[in-house]
This record gives structure tokens, C-alpha cells and sequence, in this order.
């Protein structure tokens, strides 16, 4: 399991020096100059699926293949309902599904892990009961190589758990959340410290 602190600004990235992974997010900041020598994951996020790119969906893929250019990334992050051509990097390809709304009924769920053209599945939908919690258990108990999590502040604890379920990375934030019950770099570092 490791610890990506994602980062939206240079000054972010300066506080992220703690973590073993970057997730650069270059719909909130410009990756020209940037330089990590940690691993990295690519993100790029359409409105709809919680960020700020909001340009034609060509533009975004150009700008991430911009990026992975300049940038050698260990992964690029790419939403689960683009096209197989825009999975054609020569890098680890996180497909994430974002919701929200809502966390889909099991079954929902499982097609997309099963469906997956990336090689770790992101899954992160909006918490609202211990329904939910379980759907995200199951996920997570049935299938490697899945990052699966609920968002909202009383779900925050589903990010440290589906570590020790298998999930390969526990997502933080430096600076602000950039996403709802997102933990800080410090709080997840000392709770994974402190669990063993």
C-alpha cells in the first residue's frame, strides 16, 4: 500500500515531500513546471467526474499525453468510459469511476472491475449508509488490484481500510481536500503508523 498525495499547485507539491506518490492534477495546475522525483500518476479530471478541465474531451487527451511526454509517469488515471484508444500508454493505467450521486448496487460495481481495460480499477462513489460500505467490501475482498473507497466525511475510514483489504494506494490530500472525505497526508501517514 502506498500514500498518494495529490497535489493541484507547485506550492502543494513542495508540502508532498512525505508521501511515495504524486498524483499530479493537471486540470488545476500547468505540469510544465514541475518537477517530481517520486513516482507519479496523471490526472486530468472532466467537471463530471469531480475537476475543473472543462474543454473539449480531445483537448484533455492531448494535454495528458503532453504531459506523460514531459513528465515519464509511473501511471496515468483515466475515467472508465473513454475509448480503448485513449488507454495507449506505456505506463500502469489506473481506470477510475467516480459517482457523486450515489455507490451503485454491487452488481453495477462489479462490471466495472470486471470490465476493466486499466491495470488497477479506481472506484469512488459518495457514501450514504453501511449498504454501501459492505457493496465496497465485497468489491475489495473479490478482487485485486482495485482502489475502492467511499467519499463523504463519515466515510473517511473506508480510504484506510481498503488498504488493509488490498487497495494499493490510500489517496490524501497536502494543502486543501480535493475530494469529499479525502484525509491529509499527516492524518493518513500517522493512522497507517499507528494500525501496523
Amino acid at each position: 500500500m502506498k500514500l498518494v498525495a495529490t497535489v493541484s499547485s507547485l506550492e502543494e507539491l513542495n508540502l508532498a515531500q512525505n508521501t511515495d506518490v504524486v498524483e499530479l492534477r493537471l486540470d488545476l495546475f500547468d505540469f510544465r513546471d514541475v518537477k517530481v522525483d517520486k513516482e507519479k500518476i496523471l490526472t486530468c479530471r472532466r467537471v463530471s467526474d469531480g475537476g475543473k478541465f472543462e474543454g473539449e474531451e480531445s483537448k484533455r487527451l492531448e494535454w495528458i499525453r503532453e504531459a506523460f511526454d514531459a513528465l515519464n509517469p509511473e501511471y496515468i488515471d483515466l475515467e472508465n468510459d473513454l475509448p480503448d484508444s485513449a488507454f495507449d500508454f506505456n505506463c500502469q493505467i489506473i481506470e477510475s469511476y467516480h459517482n457523486f450521486k450515489e455507490t451503485p448496487d454491487y452488481n453495477e460495481l462489479r462490471s466495472i472491475v470486471e470490465g476493466r481495460r486499466g491495470d488497477i480499477v479506481k472506484i469512488a462513489t459518495m457514501g450514504r449508509s453501511k449498504k454501501d460500505v459492505e457493496k465496497i467490501v465485497r468489491i475489495l475482498v473479490n478482487y485485486d488490484d482495485v482502489v475502492a473507497f467511499l467519499m463523504g466525511k463519515e466515510f473517511s475510514f473506508t480510504r484506510i481500510f481498503a488498504a488493509y483489504l488490498g487497495s494499493p494506494f490510500v489517496y490524501c490530500y497536502v494543502g486543501s481536500p480535493k475530494a469529499p472525505g479525502q484525509l491529509s497526508l499527516a492524518d493518513a501517514r500517522e493512522i497507517v503508523s499507528r494500525l501496523g
